[in-house]
């Protein structure tokens, strides 16, 4: 009988070494989330409506990947409206939990070509100088996974 319950606290003591303690945080200490965070992109109190692009994200040991059309075939289809800027203007991007340290990129679509923006102090880059409609992704990585979003930003001369 002692050989059983020994057997038995190897294998528990086992169990929750290779599985954790479960108490609902990463490595990291950070709160394991269902669906990858939302952006906020943000220019003087205003916010961008953003359309989720493709990602790749695992929570309670399962693992799902999204596949979705190129920015461009998303805001054609959702027409987000766009946030109004100025020229320059310096736009942010938080999220309720931030990506790992340097993974944040930010995109601007110009047909079918990508352009990288410089990522400024870690969330911020500059709009375009020059007025018109203009398609960005702003993508992430986390523990957990990776995602996109596509927003549409317009610049125009005469804002407030």
């Amino acid at each position: 009988m002692k050989k059983v319950g020994l057997l038995g606290q190897l294998i528990l003591i086992a169990t929750l070494l290779l599985t954790g303690c479960g108490n609902g945080t990463s490595a990291q200490g950070t709160s394991q989330l269902a669906e990858p965070p939302q952006p906020v992109i943000e220019w003087s109190g205003k916010t961008a409506a953003t359309v989720p692009s493709s990602s790749c994200w695992s929570y309670n040991s399962e693992s799902v990947c999204k596949d979705t059309a190129a920015p461009p075939e998303l805001i054609a289809e959702h027409k987000p409206a766009p946030l109004q800027v100025k020229p320059g203007a310096t736009l942010t991007v938080t999220f309720a939990q931030q990506p790992t340290a340097n993974t944040l990129k930010v995109t601007q679509w110009n047909g079918i070509n990508e352009v990288e923006q410089a990522v400024e102090n870690g969330n911020q880059w500059k709009a375009p100088e020059q007025p018109g409609w203009y398609l960005f992704d702003v993508r992430g990585q986390w523990t957990q996974g990776d995602a996109g979003h596509a927003f549409v930003i317009e610049v125009k001369d005469n804002i407030r």
